[in-house]
């Protein structure tokens, strides 16, 4: 059995390859299908499809994750995922990206909610925060570079995105499966659990499935709007790592703190920077301007997500995986909804029209979240 030591470590290294290579699937999948000859409507039909295939299965991951060894669909999910990337570069027509990416979203709802669920076995009681908090980082700092190595490689060969992510995943996927163990038993408790609301649970899932809402809109829909702004895939892939290097820097932050834990305001003020970010994409068709407001948004998901997280692993260990599984399930659906809509808005009612009514439905989401809360209160 290997210690909390050297496992927890391996969780780390292996979250953050994993969305390192989610990353660079993220920018090549839009910009493989635009050059297959897909509109807004299609992108955001192969963002929706994705998602709807990952938010249906990922309860069951969770539950399994409860019952089943944690490196077990964790390294089976990298494995699989890994294939699929690899077969992406064989399609010649924008048909058959659609059921390789629907495989590939598919096996990352076996790979989150076993790692997530993983973390309480190792430590417990305040120290669970913590490492949910490195675990943060881990995964947003791989996707950060994930982002920022597919604009630099699909600018001189667009094929090498896929086929470097994939043969990586499945490499990893095979040592994860051999090498990584999590306790069985519960670890006993160094200092004493947490304990918060569980209604801050609930309104943690709608903030954050409002932001990946958003970052999915972001990643599914933006290209185009980029391409024909004149931004090229370099510069695409600069926006996309600014995105998620505010949220990991978000998540550095909130680990060196335990201020915000079972707070409502962190929610709320995350939702606040949702708008502005928002705002600042409708207003603007600078790189600098979309670049703010990209940072803006990726800071809102760090708060959303974090609590998300804590929460659900942190309330009740015995359910986290499911907790896990249902945590993934409202940011997925919020993935779900965003590409769909986002495309259908910028084919009909203009290219910025996706994040104009994205920032009125942050709104609405924040004054549901504060009357919700006065209710509760009286």
């Amino acid at each position: 059995m290997q210690s909390r030591f050297t496992a927890l470590p391996l969780l780390y290294v292996f979250s953050f390859f994993t969305n390192l290579f989610v990353g660079m699937l993220g920018l090549g999948l839009p910009l493989l299908a635009i050059k297959l000859g897909a509109g807004n409507i299609a992108l955001g039909a192969l963002g929706t499809m994705a998602a709807l295939v990952y938010i249906s299965f990922v309860p069951f991951s969770g539950w399994l994750a409860d019952r089943v060894p944690k490196n077990l669909p964790a390294g089976a999910g990298a494995i699989s995922f890994g294939a699929a990337l690899c077969l992406l570069p064989l399609c010649q027509r924008l048909f058959w990206i659609y059921p390789l990416a629907a495989a590939a979203f598919l096996s990352l709802a076996l790979v989150w909610p076993a790692l997530e669920s993983a973390l309480c076995k190792f430590v417990s009681g305040k120290a669970l925060a913590r490492s949910s908090g490195f675990y943060n980082v881990s995964w947003s700092s791989g996707a950060t570079i994930g982002y920022l190595l597919a604009g630099l490689i699909y600018a001189h060969r667009p094929s090498a995105v896929f086929r470097l992510a994939g043969g990586l995943a499945i490499v990893f996927g095979i040592f994860f499966t051999l090498l990584f163990r999590a306790p069985d038993q519960e670890p006993q408790a160094q200092d004493q659990a947490e304990k918060g609301p569980v209604h801050l649970l609930y309104l943690s899932w709608l903030a954050n499935g409002m932001v990946y809402f958003v970052l999915n809109v972001l990643r599914n829909i933006f290209p185009k709007l980029a391409e024909s702004l004149g931004f090229s895939s370099q510069s695409l892939g600069a926006l996309l790592l600014c995105l998620s290097l505010a949220q990991c820097l978000l998540f550095v932050l909130l680990n060196r703190t335990a201020r915000w834990h079972f707070k409502f305001w962190p929610l709320a003020a995350a939702l606040a920077a949702l708008f502005a970010g928002l705002v600042m994409v409708v207003f603007t068709a600078r790189l600098w301007g979309c670049a703010l407001g990209v940072l803006l948004i990726g800071a809102a998901g760090g708060m959303t997500y974090s609590a998300s997280l804590y929460y659900a692993v942190s309330l009740e260990s015995s359910i986290a995986g499911s907790r896990s599984g249902w945590h993934e399930f409202y940011l997925g659906l919020g993935g779900f909804a965003g590409p769909l809509l986002g495309g259908l808005f910028a084919n009909f009612l203009g290219a910025k029209s996706p994040y104009a009514v994205s920032a009125g439905l942050a709104l609405l989401v924040l004054a549901i979240m504060i009357c919700y809360r006065r209710a509760r209160s009286g």
